[in-house]
């Protein structure tokens, strides 16, 4: 036997050994000196950030509106249900088509998409300023807007991981610190005009803002890839992966805590006697948190790893909800917690485009997140809606305890997911014999 076929047999094992999962079968290895790490990423970065500000910084505001159709009971026979179900709808219904939406993004490209998902959501938020009964509002606000919102941040989202490699977290912070900027606009600006005009006139206000705003970001941003992206809906590989499901259940789990958070601050501080627009200042600040919070858990995630720094952020914001919130009452602890939670709550939007990078390979980035955001659009719709049931009959703060709790626990387990999915991808990375990916990122974790 000769020593060529000595070493080709010997090789047989050590081969198997570096290719454990069949998701790695077909990752191509690329020079990661392609990947600029900047330069016109960075007006990307600005893209992104005023998409951000336009679509989800627009929909955190829904708060408001929540809070005015609950006190003031607008359409005839809705009950509280069916106004957290159209915040639900306008947060998760058109994420739950991400398939179709990333199989439309290959036929359109991204700005194509991005530029329908700008028209359906002014046309969804303007023309419900002119609703008269309950389900025009869900058509209106609920679902066009949500199709819109979906068609804008669903490719927004996987931009960035094409532009930066070292930098991947901090660059995606910045981009999604948007929504931070947005949430504070929307969350003040719409309340004094609903408080000056009325609801009506606050949500045309809102909807030519987004429309001017989007339409800059559209000219901004850019996809950059020399290698052919899947725009498929499924992918088996993927679904093979365990790591995947860990991902599923962080996603669901953080939705959960993340979106009552969000909703409920608004009305928990009006249920301790403050009034409509305090609660709006304190649903601000989560938003005021959630712009330094982000860019800068990014910038410590490209130091340490997207999924230590993640494990961090999710133990802390358990314990901040549970030990800080459950017990608020008064408007400076309720401040407070509003800065901090919003600090680190939001994170998800930033780790996440570099923790699916680094589990599954750009290449396999937009279907990844294709069958993600089905979960995160279920979640998304029964959130808001699982906050108002759990809230009781009781009177004061005390209605809000159980819902409070819930997502403390949701935040927990997300958590204890990222944990146990690092254990999982430095596992798999020391059977590949620490040979991994460069597209997937940082081999830090």
């Amino acid at each position: 036997m000769s020593l060529h076929s000595q070493n080709s047999q010997e090789s047989k094992p050590k081969q198997e050994m570096e290719t454990p999962l069949d998701l790695e079968e077909d990752l191509p290895r690329h020079n990661t000196n392609q990947i600029p790490d900047g330069g016109r990423g960075w007006i990307v970065v600005l893209g992104v950030f005023l998409l951000n500000f336009g679509s989800w910084g627009a929909n955190s505001g829904f708060a408001i509106y929540l809070n005015y159709d609950l006190s003031n009971h607008v359409f005839k026979g809705a009950t509280k249900v069916d106004y957290a179900l159209i915040g639900g709808f306008a947060l998760g219904l058109g994420i739950i088509f991400c398939p179709f939406i990333n199989y439309l993004q290959g036929i359109l490209g991204t700005r194509g998409l991005i530029l329908l998902g700008n028209i359906l959501q002014f046309a969804g938020v303007f023309m419900a300023s002119f609703t008269k009964k309950l389900w025009q509002l869900y058509l209106t606000q609920g679902v066009l807007n949500s199709f819109g919102l979906a068609c804008i941040s669903l490719p927004a989202i996987t931009l960035l991981p094409q532009w930066f490699k070292k930098r991947r977290t901090f660059a995606g912070g910045l981009g999604t610190g948007g929504s931070g900027i947005g949430g504070i606009v929307f969350n003040l600006g719409m309340q004094k005009v609903l408080q000056a005009r009325s609801v009506w006139w606050a949500l045309r206000a809102q909807s030519i803002l987004c429309l001017g705003i989007i339409s800059i970001g559209i000219l901004l941003v850019k996809a950059r890839t020399e290698r052919k992206i899947e725009f498929t809906a499924f992918d088996k590989q993927v679904a093979k992966c365990a790591g995947f499901y860990l991902l599923v259940i962080f996603v669901i789990t953080c939705m959960f805590g993340y979106a009552i958070c969000l909703y409920t601050m608004v009305n928990f501080t009006v249920s301790l006697g403050y009034t409509p627009y305090q609660g709006s200042i304190a649903s601000a600040m989560v938003q005021v948190g959630s712009f330094f919070g982000r860019p800068t858990v990014g910038l410590i995630s490209d130091k340490v790893g997207a999924l230590s720094m993640g494990c961090i952020v999710y133990i802390l914001t358990a314990v901040f909800t549970l030990g800080m919130w459950l017990p608020a009452r008064n408007y400076a602890t309720i401040i407070a917690f509003s800065i901090i939670i919003g600090l680190i709550m939001g994170s998800i939007y930033g780790i996440l485009p570099v923790i699916v990078a680094r589990l599954v390979g750009l290449k396999k980035l937009n279907v990844t997140f294709s069958m993600i955001w089905l979960f995160v659009g279920g979640a998304g719709i029964a959130s808001p809606v699982i906050g108002l049931v759990l809230t009781t009959n009781s009177i004061g703060p005390d209605k809000y305890s159980h819902c409070i709790i819930f997502a403390g626990c949701s935040f927990a387990v997300s958590a204890l997911c990222l944990v146990i999915l690092r254990g999982y991808i430095i596992a798999r990375d020391k059977i590949a014999n620490g040979e991994s990916d460069p597209d997937m990122g940082s081999t830090k974790v």
